[in-house]
């Protein structure tokens, strides 16, 4: 009979766990004290408004699990402030979502600040203290060796970091598409350049052009565009961006001269970054509008960190118990 009690009684708690991180968004519902949930966001950061776009998308979150954003380039002082605060809460099991376009973003050196890999990367990406970090570019951050990096930051939650970054989701492209939808008017006499940041190494670039070109594909379907091209200015790095300037300019004046009026849409998180210089001179239409705010994006934290959730053991007898979606997002 004990045993039988003991039993029932796991099933319930299983079962309030289940229910509490499902529950629809503004429908809170109490966590056991034996496991209690966080989020972690990291994002870049920017501008008042970058960072309010930001929160606007995270917030909603917040109605049904305690959630924290930490801004910056992978630092340990915002992490360490957002962990601490989690944890003054009660959270013993935090899901970090790096909200980044590529999963690789920073990922050797978030892995060790949480201690989740034991070395430092070879080379430690650091901010001086005088500089507000959230308005750096990678030209701003000092590197160091891996030997100089700062210790992980101290926590007692359990935490895993999330593995896929926005451009491995098929629902991005839902965003870019009504992007695009809002600036056309008659898909047969438009060209779209998508512009993504992209990256120095070769191989890290080819890998954002092809995720970022199969979101495209949403957008050659939506509309009978003459021309849909994808382009990744590898802003950072000085020589190789020369040649994406280069190519980029002669694809906006090539399908000008045709007669076809572009549409310019920034794929990243906020904003038309350096795009209008890089364009300036150039007849093309942008409203400047990136991927942020938008609910898509609050759908896929959440989609992230419940993936966080369940890879710590939290998901699995849930799943088969109830034969719930393996992703349940409202």
């Amino acid at each position: 009979m004990l045993l039988f009690r003991g039993i029932r009684l796991k099933r319930i708690f299983i079962f309030l766990c289940f229910h509490m991180l499902i529950s629809p968004i503004g429908e809170a519902q109490p966590m056991p004290p034996e496991v209690r949930a966080g989020i972690l966001v990291m994002a870049h950061g920017g501008s008042p408004a970058w960072n309010a776009a930001a929160i606007e998308s995270v917030n909603p979150l917040g109605t049904t699990l305690p959630v924290r954003i930490a801004f910056g380039m992978a630092q340990p002082e915002p992490l360490q402030k957002a962990i601490h605060e989690l944890e003054t809460e009660g959270v013993t099991h935090i899901a970090v979502v790096g909200l980044f376009v590529s999963p690789k973003s920073f990922r050797e050196q978030i892995e060790y600040l949480l201690g989740l890999h034991p070395k430092p990367p070879s080379v430690y990406l650091h901010h001086p203290a005088h500089k507000d970090m959230s308005m750096m570019s990678h030209h701003d951050i000092e590197m160091i060796p891996g030997a100089m990096a700062p210790s992980p930051i101290q926590k007692t939650a359990k935490v895993l970091l999330n593995q896929e970054g926005l451009y491995d989701s098929g629902e991005i492209g839902q965003i870019i598409v009504e992007r695009v939808a809002s600036l056309s008017t008659s898909p047969e006499m438009e060209s779209v350049l998508i512009l993504a940041h992209g990256e120095g190494d070769n191989t890290l670039n080819d890998q954002w052009f092809s995720h970022v070109d199969d979101l495209a594909t949403q957008v050659r379907q939506f509309g009978p565009f003459k021309n849909v091209q994808v382009e990744t200015l590898r802003e950072d790095w000085e020589n190789e961006r020369a040649h994406a300037e280069k190519r980029i300019r002669n694809y906006v004046q090539k399908e000008s001269d045709g007669g076809n009026n572009v549409l310019v849409i920034p794929f990243r998180l906020f904003g038309f970054g350096p795009y209008a210089t890089v364009l300036e001179g150039l007849e093309y239409l942008s409203n400047g509008q990136a991927l942020l705010p938008h609910p898509i994006i609050t759908a896929w934290i959440k989609g992230q960190a419940q993936s966080c959730f369940e890879r710590m053991g939290i998901y699995d007898s849930i799943k088969t118990a109830t034969g719930a979606a393996s992703n349940p997002i409202p």
